[in-house]
């Protein structure tokens, strides 16, 4: 049976990629920097999960374990949020060139398509460019999915996610909206759930696209706020950024949910770069979209979610 390793598997995209492998018929690693707490390895065990400790700054002994538990595809769910990790993901790409038996590789990416263009707004979309830089240059098969933006922010906490809490434009529990520019950019949406069945079905392809591009629906954050305000029964509070408050980071920052980690300045930054994103349409994915070739896969639309997590009459 094909292995496949996911590398960032205890995180909130690979904790979600893990779960819908195991419905699926390959056999699951998940890499590690240190061996698990022990009610997470009983955890893996029960569901016949192994955990592999790698040391990512240790190239030779990283393909030795990939070759000893042979590993066929790594799926990459490091998050990419500094330089450290950007190199522990470059280095696991070079390990997987090396391991004989070793022969796709899915960067962490699951977002928008990064290009050159956009560094000026997000220097460090340089991360994800240096991942598909390596692997072009490898003999490695490899594709870069791209879901767009997650749903789950806007169903917290009424829905299955592994995400961390965060507020992008409308917090639904206090009725506030804070909207940038005049909120008709267009937004391809995917709950990670979905998503992570399509990446299956994917491993399933003999040939894979550069991209694979996966959407659930396409709203605006002033369509969002309709159906929010419809479900709810409450009429919002809202405020538009104007694209000149966002191109200095003069930005609203709405209400965070508790636990939600960073200082106001920081919270204020990370809603300024989504901002920009946003009004910059990053978020209006392709055409050329996995759904066509596996239409048996249904993907929740955001009226759907928003439904199921916020009707007051569903209770």
């Amino acid at each position: 049976m094909t292995v496949i390793a996911v590398a960032g598997g205890t995180g909130g995209v690979g904790k979600t990629i893990v779960e819908k492998l195991l419905d699926s018929k390959f056999d699951i690693v998940v890499l590690s920097r240190s061996v698990r707490k022990v009610e997470v390895k009983q955890d893996f065990a029960s569901r016949n999960i192994q955990n592999v400790q790698i040391n990512y700054d240790d190239i030779p002994s990283m393909a030795r374990a990939l070759e000893r538990h042979n590993i066929h595809t790594i799926i990459s769910a490091i998050g990419l949020v500094s330089d450290e990790t950007s190199r522990s993901q470059l280095n696991l790409i070079e390990a997987a060139e090396k391991s004989t038996s070793t022969k796709r590789f899915i960067p962490s990416e699951y977002s928008f398509v990064q290009t050159t263009e956009l560094l000026p707004i997000d220097p460090s979309i340089q991360y994800w460019l240096d991942a598909a830089d390596r692997l072009k240059a490898s003999a490695l098969q490899y594709t870069r999915v791209i879901p767009g933006f997650f749903m789950d922010y806007w169903g917290m906490p009424h829905v299955q996610t592994h995400l961390q809490p965060f507020t992008f434009g409308i917090d639904i529990p206090s009725g506030t909206a804070a909207i940038p520019g005049d909120g008709n950019n267009v937004i391809c949406m995917t709950y990670t759930y979905d998503m992570a069945v399509y990446l299956v079905k994917v491993l399933e392809l003999d040939e894979w696209p550069e991209f694979s591009v996966v959407v659930g629906d396409e709203v605006t954050y002033n369509q969002l706020l309709a159906m929010a305000e419809e479900f709810t029964g409450k009429k919002f509070k809202v405020t538009y950024d104007s694209l000149e408050q966002i191109k200095t980071g003069d930005v609203t920052v709405p209400p965070q949910p508790e636990g939600t980690e960073g200082s106001s300045d920081e919270l204020k930054e990370v809603t300024a770069l989504v901002s920009r994103l946003t009004v910059n349409n990053v978020f209006q994915l392709p055409g050329d979209r996995l759904n066509t070739r596996f239409p048996e896969v249904k993907p929740i639309t955001m009226r759907q979610f928003l439904h199921n997590a916020w009707n007051r009459n569903s209770a």
